[in-house]
């Protein structure tokens, strides 16, 4: 009988905080008995729903966080608190750079990924990749410059692109390989 008692408020246990939805659940880990309880328990609760359960728009920022090759950028755009920025209403235009230029930007900053999404001017560095309006490749003329809405001059002719013109509801959107800094 004392076995089924300890069996049953473990259950119980596992129920009510699930029911509360806290995250006291690892707690039953410890009595070895219970693992079947804490799978069953962690299920029900939808665990990692939270984070992989955003919806994202069909925005600049939404696009940058769909597309495979382009998380540093979403993560860079979220850590630095500038989201508002990419889904703006618009129209504007977002040189999104992709992982592997982040990668080297970050190698470059002899920084780590950890350390990048913390650093001094990340935001300027996501605002560097935007610019009011519309840019289209055909208004790239050789030379043609252009200003992000951090005030700095690109010429975006000289940029390694890898697609251009994908249009989302607020921007026009180029991958690019490289990080504009």
């Amino acid at each position: 009988a004392y076995k089924h008692t300890h069996t049953h408020t473990h259950t119980m246990f596992a129920l009510q905080s699930q029911i509360a939805g806290a995250k006291v659940v690892s707690k039953v880990v410890a009595n070895k008995q219970q693992r079947s309880t804490v799978v069953s328990a962690k299920i029900a609760h939808g665990k990692g729903g939270e984070e992989g359960g955003r919806s994202f728009n069909n925005d600049a920022f939404g696009m940058i966080c769909k597309a495979a090759s382009y998380s540093m950028m979403g993560s860079a755009i979220s850590a630095a608190g500038e989201e508002d920025v990419f889904t703006q209403e618009g129209p504007i235009t977002v040189f999104a750079a992709d992982d592997d230029a982040f990668g080297d930007f970050i190698k470059s900053k002899g920084v780590t990924r950890m350390e990048f999404v913390k650093m001094d001017g990340l935001g300027d560095i996501c605002k560097n990749h935007v610019v009011k309006g519309t840019v289209t490749k055909a208004d790239m003329a050789a030379g043609k410059e252009f200003e992000t809405i951090t005030g700095k001059k690109i010429v975006p002719a000289d940029f390694p692109f890898k697609k251009n013109d994908i249009k989302v509801d607020n921007a026009t959107i180029h991958a690019i390989k490289m990080v504009i800094a």
